[in-house]
């Protein structure tokens, strides 16, 4: 599992440390590295074994190791095949190195904001993707509103236009009058 560097965390660091310096270009701001920041860098290189992107040719020594290992960019192990003890990254040293390559790599920058912006087109697309059907619901349930009703195989019975008789032989639809004046002696018809 990789774990995403914190640029900030990382950018703070090698502010304090001075290996690199805020400038402005006349368009925009960015970081630059400085001549102790390129030394270090390229030491760092030497000593566990990286490709340094400055083509400079920097050698590490015991001092440096010491220091790298003071302030917890490496630790010192040992190697089964060589049969020696070898300096490895940590994951703070590996962080700090790698956001300096970042900001001294013009490539790896213009990547990062290409990415950046293909991952926002992408994100917006697939929120598209994801309305879209909900939308093609919407849009099926007005079309059906609009279409004319379904036309039936049974024929349909004309009302005729004469009022229906009243059946007066119900007792349910007796007034209340007719109901208080019966008979006391036929109670049971009721």
């Amino acid at each position: 599992m990789m774990i995403p560097i914190d640029y900030n965390k990382m950018q703070k660091e090698l502010d304090r440390r001075r290996y690199m310096g805020q400038v402005y270009t006349g368009k925009y701001e960015t970081w630059q590295a400085t001549e102790l920041g390129i030394k270090t860098y390229g030491k760092w290189c030497d000593l566990v074994g990286w490709e340094n992107l400055t083509k400079q040719k920097w050698k590490s020594s015991d001092d440096f190791m010491n220091l790298a290992i003071r302030r917890k960019w490496g630790e010192v192990v040992y190697d089964f095949n060589t049969k020696t003890n070898v300096v490895k990254q940590t994951k703070f040293g590996y962080d700090l190195f790698k956001t300096f390559e970042y900001w001294i790599d013009e490539k790896a920058q213009k990547r990062a904001v290409r990415k950046k912006q293909i991952n926002g087109v992408t994100s917006g697309f697939q929120k598209i993707l994801q309305g879209l059907p909900k939308f093609m619901q919407q849009i099926s349930s007005m079309m059906a509103s609009f279409a004319p009703p379904e036309q039936s195989d049974t024929k349909r019975k004309r009302k005729s236009s004469k009022p229906k008789k009243k059946v007066k032989n119900n007792n349910n639809a007796r007034t209340f009058e007719e109901w208080n004046n019966l008979d006391k002696k036929e109670w049971w018809r009721v």
